[in-house]
């Protein structure tokens, strides 16, 4: 009979030949209209001694409708897991198969070596997550169940997502756990908060457009909007060189083949994403007063409060302040040297708040174009990253949002302007158009 030390040798190569060592498939999952982005941010996640590639010797595919799949081996998905800002969800694919009825399902399924991939006899369950389309299989909840009674039981939660397409069953592992944006310290909300992950990806889009040609240089945010902060936020974080999941948990590090060592090492610096996010102001405002107390008390519950006042970075300090109320004047004050200027927008929308949204846009749209103009004199150009929810074309229908925006402004527009592009994205269950532009 096999003594112990053996059988655990034994399986540790097993982990090592089957899951650790060799690559696999993995799916981010991705704010809708931004995969690109997130293809570009993988640019910036690297450090030495950890296989540092480029995005393309990923074999990264765009599979839209916010999923980009790429090809590498675990520990370069650990790494994108504790560096990406921008991912939701990162899942490891287990394996696919044949099922056009449930004694194949289940036969299949148990085929698995689930050891390698989940722990057993703990307290926990597997939240397992169905899609169901064109497959004889069409009842999510029959699959879940059927698989319930096969996955073994771990010692934390996991999450697996299972999609039955043609009568072709996939199956994926996720390594996060809570989603991404989540960065796990205590957080308050206004009305209608902005996710973490897409707040960064405006500000990777805004920030490339800012320093275009040259893709280097200064940048002051502005986020005259503040709301609950997440643009000034994440910008602190990024000018702060602070790791996005310092202060979380992750699903991976609590499967069988997480190794302690190796995490510590791969998080033990920062990756080079200061090349393109040197912030070096951030100024913050917002018009209610309850806002600016919510941001304050999310920088102290944040890592952001262990921050030097006297660093090379900026500290978020908040104001009380209408957004109506900047001058291009202030702008330029707050831009020392040759810094670019960025403003981030996230105005109030949808039925969830009363008020005219589309009367404010068109207040928006026309107070930028009157900034764009004022600070020619200061030689600087203005970049804007604006949401807008997409219009209402039904006849008679008055939601025209991003038309009142873009009519006052035109150099918003796409069409009108070569230095700008609008992201079709959506976010709290409303579809909007993400304006980044050089104006």
């Amino acid at each position: 009979m096999d003594s112990a030390p053996e059988k655990i040798s034994a399986f540790e190569k097993r982990l090592k030949r089957q899951v650790i060592g060799k690559p696999h498939r993995f799916l981010a999952v991705v704010p809708l209209g931004f995969e690109q982005t997130f293809v570009d941010e993988l640019g910036f996640i690297g450090q030495e001694g950890v296989e540092a590639r480029d995005a393309n010797s990923l074999d990264v595919k765009i599979a839209g409708d916010g999923k980009v799949e790429f090809t590498a081996k675990l520990v370069e998905a650990w790494k994108i897991v504790a560096y990406s800002r921008i991912a939701n969800r990162i899942l490891m694919h287990i394996a696919d198969f044949k099922a056009e009825n449930f004694r194949e399902l289940e036969k299949k399924a148990a085929e698995i070596p689930w050891e390698l991939f989940l722990d057993d006899g703990g307290p926990a369950r597997v939240d397992i997550h169905v899609t169901c389309k064109h497959s004889r299989l069409y009842h999510s909840d029959a699959v879940a169940e059927r698989l319930d009674k096969i996955l073994p039981a771990p010692s934390t939660p996991q999450s697996l997502f299972v999609s039955l397409v043609d009568d072709r069953c996939t199956l994926w592992l996720d390594l996060a756990g809570e989603e991404l944006y989540k960065r796990g310290h205590e957080r308050f909300v206004n009305d209608a908060p902005l996710k973490e992950t897409i707040a960064v990806a405006l500000l990777f889009e805004a920030t490339r457009m800012a320093l275009a040609p040259a893709q280097s240089g200064a940048i002051t945010l502005i986020d005259p909007m503040a709301g609950s902060g997440t643009f000034s936020l994440e910008a602190a974080y990024l000018a702060n060189d602070l790791i996005p999941g310092l202060c979380r948990d992750f699903a991976l590090k609590h499967q069988p083949a997480f190794k302690e060592a190796t995490w510590k090492f791969i998080t033990s610096h920062e990756p080079p994403a200061s090349r393109l996010f040197q912030f070096v102001n951030i100024v913050s405002s917002d018009i209610s007063g309850k806002a600016v107390e919510i941001i304050r008390h999310n920088v102290e519950c944040s890592p952001l409060a262990t921050v030097a006042p006297s660093g090379p970075a900026p500290v978020l300090d908040p104001q009380v302040r209408d957004f109506f109320s900047y001058t291009a004047a202030d702008i330029a004050d707050a831009c020392p040297g040759g810094t670019s200027p960025v403003i981030l927008l996230n105005p109030p929308y949808g039925k969830r708040l009363d008020f005219d949204a589309p009367r404010l846009y068109t207040r928006i749209g026309r107070r930028l174009a009157e900034l764009a103009r004022d600070l020619a004199p200061f030689n600087k150009a203005l970049t804007v990253a604006i949401l807008a929810p997409k219009d209402d074309t039904r006849p008679g229908s008055r939601y025209t949002c991003t038309a009142n925006l873009l009519h006052e402004c035109p150099a918003l527009d796409p069409g009108k302007n070569t230095e700008a592009k609008s992201i079709a994205t959506s976010h709290g269950g409303f579809a909007l158009n993400a304006i980044i532009a050089r104006i």
